[in-house]
């Protein structure tokens, strides 16, 4: 499979489907057959697809990347740094006192997944970091593995990033698979994170997936989540069901549920403008 088949179908606008660069959640790549869980993605033919993807990526040429930064319109820098043994990728962008780091959804990256937010989120108020999980996008080689342990190992990266840039405390931002990966790290590293915004995460799966995934994603730590925590959620999602986002709710204390009655998976793009004054209000 080569770079042209390796497109998929996306409707950032709402006007209907246009064609991207493969990024985002693998839910909608993989196209389950019972949509809203991550075990539905990782399913038996999910992972032959999804395996056939990666060998692509791997072998053939790179699939382009959305948006160069120079589009950005904004001082963007871009480089690597030594992390946990690899070289992850991030961009940069803003002067804020206050540092955010944007986690990308399965098979995306920084750039591909958070075009509106780099450009577009307050650069006084806000240092923005978008970053590349360890064999995603530009953080190649290594190339991406998924251990039982890859959302707890991407929660560290992210938190060694920020890190090794000397943030001393730092917000996230998480998008469907980053979303789970926020929850992880803000349970994980508690003193270290400030506040998340999550959207299109779920935190556990349904019961014919429990053979699969052994039925738990992050349920267990959404109790040690501390940190103000803000879940948005599509009501139109078809990748993740009304149901997650509200056994998020419950389970994370203090947390706050916004509903978007017109949002999708891709809320954040479709709905950009929206979606970045949600998040600045919640992060001031």
């Amino acid at each position: 499979m080569g770079q042209a088949e390796a497109w998929r179908l996306r409707d950032p606008t709402g006007g209907g489907a246009s064609k991207e660069p493969v990024v985002g959640h693998a839910c909608a790549l993989l196209a389950p057959a019972r949509p809203g869980t991550m075990a539905t993605a990782l399913n038996s033919r999910g992972v032959l697809r999804l395996r056939l993807l990666l060998s692509a990526l791997k072998s053939g040429p790179q699939v382009p990347l959305a948006r160069p930064a120079a589009a950005f319109g904004t001082s963007v820098t871009s480089t690597k740094v030594a992390v946990n043994g690899v070289h992850l990728h991030y961009q940069r962008t803003g002067e804020g006192e206050h540092a955010v780091l944007l986690l990308p959804g399965m098979l995306g990256s920084g750039e591909t997944d958070f075009g509106p937010q780099i450009k577009n989120l307050n650069k006084k108020l806000f240092t923005v970091v978008a970053w590349d999980p360890r064999g995603y996008g530009h953080s190649r080689p290594p190339d991406r593995d998924f251990p039982g342990d890859f959302f707890e190992r991407d929660a560290k990266d992210a938190v060694d990033l920020m890190k090794t840039l000397k943030f001393k405390k730092i917000s996230l931002l998480g998008w469907s698979d980053g979303g789970i990966t926020a929850l992880i790290a803000a349970a994980k590293y508690p003193s270290y994170i400030h506040k998340i915004v999550i959207w299109g995460a779920n935190a556990y799966v349904t019961e014919e997936d429990e053979m699969i995934y052994q039925g738990n994603i992050c349920r267990h730590l959404l109790p040690l989540v501390q940190c103000p925590t803000l879940i948005v959620h599509g009501e139109k999602d078809p990748l993740v069901p009304r149901f997650h986002a509200d056994f998020i709710h419950q389970h994370v204390r203090g947390s706050q549920l916004h509903l978007m009655p017109e949002g999708k998976h891709n809320l954040h793009l479709r709905f950009a403008n929206e979606f970045n004054k949600l998040v600045e209000d919640f992060l001031q």
